[in-house]
């Protein structure tokens, strides 16, 4: 709870009282880097990655923040605050910044456990190697946290924002969800 707290009051102090009119950059990030971090590295395992993401990606799932499509308490009306011009800017932003590396291992069994899921639900099709393209999100080496939280919002009909990811999560069982979010952060 500490942590939303926190993301909250950063959000109040540091947003412009008219987004529209007084985008600034350097405090729309300012803003982000309060969660997601100032070198990269997120303050929650439970919160991505978005140095280094795909531009396309996170341009996209600001807009689906603010439209409603994907739902959070934090990200919802800090995304409803700017325009499409300004979501490009901060994803621009931070799709330029380097990946940073995080520790992350992987437990004995995973990578046998996580390809049989991957297989299954046919993981791979879109996502490659798991370094992401543009509309396709970059998931190798991504927090362990999000990566899992993620997958269990899409199994639970909580995500609602990728039909074709909710009807592949509800096949993997939440231990092959865990082994799967481990051998992506460790990849």
């Amino acid at each position: 709870m500490k942590r939303y707290a926190f993301a909250l009051a950063a959000l109040i102090a540091a947003a412009p009282a008219s987004a529209q009119d007084d985008f600034n950059l350097e405090d729309a990030v300012a803003v982000c880097s309060g969660c997601h971090g100032e070198e990269g590295l997120p303050i929650d395992e439970e919160y991505p990655i978005i140095w280094g993401q795909q531009f396309f990606y996170i341009y996209t799932q600001l807009k689906d923040y603010a439209a409603g499509r994907r739902e959070n308490e934090i990200m919802s009306p800090i995304a409803s605050e700017f325009s499409r011009d300004q979501m490009k800017e901060v994803a621009q932003y931070f799709a330029d910044k380097p990946w940073p590396a995080i520790e992350a291992h992987s437990e004995e069994g995973d990578s046998q456990i996580a390809e049989r899921g991957i297989t299954g639900g046919q993981c791979s099709a879109c996502h490659g190697k798991w370094q992401g393209d543009s509309r396709i999100p970059r998931l190798a080496g991504q927090q362990p946290g999000y990566l899992r939280r993620s997958m269990l919002d899409f199994k639970n009909d909580v995500r609602m924002n990728a039909p074709d990811k909710t009807s592949t999560m509800k096949q993997l069982s939440e231990d092959t969800i865990d082994a799967l979010a481990r051998y992506l952060a460790a990849f």
